[in-house]
């Protein structure tokens, strides 16, 4: 009857299918959504059940869907800035450069030392990838790849990015920092992660990883 501890276990599940840490990221899909849904039952009020369903629609492609439940966390509380950051990335998702900014920077502005950090820096480096602005993107990308507990996909995003931008050098070093922390990544489990809208951007990046082997 802990509203809390299930949308805390529907974050771990979360993370569990979006790195693809486990064998069935599906089921740990279901398993995200199903305890963001029992928390809510047993609190509605709690941002936190919002913000952790917000997120579980991430994982089926659903933004339009996780836009309103992370907006509903921020209404409850208009100064979560982890609820800030979770609606930057849904709506650097669509493309939503202006809204992705704003959020970002309310984000950030709440809490400067936030763990999440390193998405806060991700989502900018992502959003300006597509904007096309391969420097400030690398620059932004290498910013969050070194803030702590930057995981695999982040180093990612810093390949790319760096690769975009010509640093080459620097693209080689991140995606030796890929390989190193999850040996099989892909492809695919960077755009199960970021399924952008932006066609375009998605076959940019999609040249850039096989340039990298991926």
């Amino acid at each position: 009857q802990f509203a809390r501890a299930h949308a805390g276990l529907s974050f771990t599940s979360f993370l569990e299918a979006f790195l693809r840490l486990g064998p069935d990221p599906a089921a740990s899909a279901r398993e995200a959504r199903r305890h963001a849904e029992r928390s809510l039952e047993l609190d509605g009020a709690d941002p936190f059940g919002s913000f952790t369903m917000g997120r579980s629609f991430w994982l089926t492609d659903e933004p339009e869907m996780a836009a309103e439940w992370l907006g509903r966390a921020t209404d409850l509380n208009p100064n979560y800035a982890q609820g800030f950051y979770a609606s930057a990335f849904t709506n650097m998702l669509l493309g939503n450069t202006s809204s992705t900014l704003a959020a970002l920077d309310t984000s950030l502005d709440l809490s400067p030392l936030d763990p999440l950090l390193y998405g806060i820096h991700g989502v900018r480096a992502q959003i300006l990838l597509q904007q096309e602005d391969f420097q400030a993107a690398a620059r932004w990308a290498d910013r969050a790849a070194t803030t702590p507990r930057a995981h695999y996909l982040i180093a990612m995003i810093a390949m790319v990015a760096n690769g975009l931008a010509g640093r080459h050098e620097q693209a080689a070093r991140w995606r030796q920092e890929v390989r190193r922390a999850k040996p099989d990544a892909s492809a695919t489990d960077y755009f199960a992660a970021f399924p952008i809208r932006d066609g375009a951007t998605q076959t940019r990046i999609a040249g850039e990883l096989r340039r990298h082997g991926f």
